[in-house]
């Protein structure tokens, strides 16, 4: 597979992956917290996964 088809298919990975997160979270998880404590989490795991999916198309954008 190419450089290209691995970025994209970690894209696509990452994206499930968080909204799995996000699902398990509300689920379970987002009845001990009030709505800032969960809208912080949101957040943040945003942050994270396009902080991850930045990195690996920077790397290939920087080949």
């Amino acid at each position: 597979m190419s450089s290209l088809g691995l970025r994209v298919s970690g894209t696509i990975v990452v994206g499930v992956a968080w909204l799995v997160f996000i699902l398990l979270w509300l689920a379970f998880y987002a009845g001990g917290f009030d709505f800032w404590q969960n809208m912080v989490v949101f957040f943040v795991s945003i942050i994270i996964a396009c902080g991850i999916i930045a990195v690996m198309w920077i790397q290939w954008a920087l080949k």
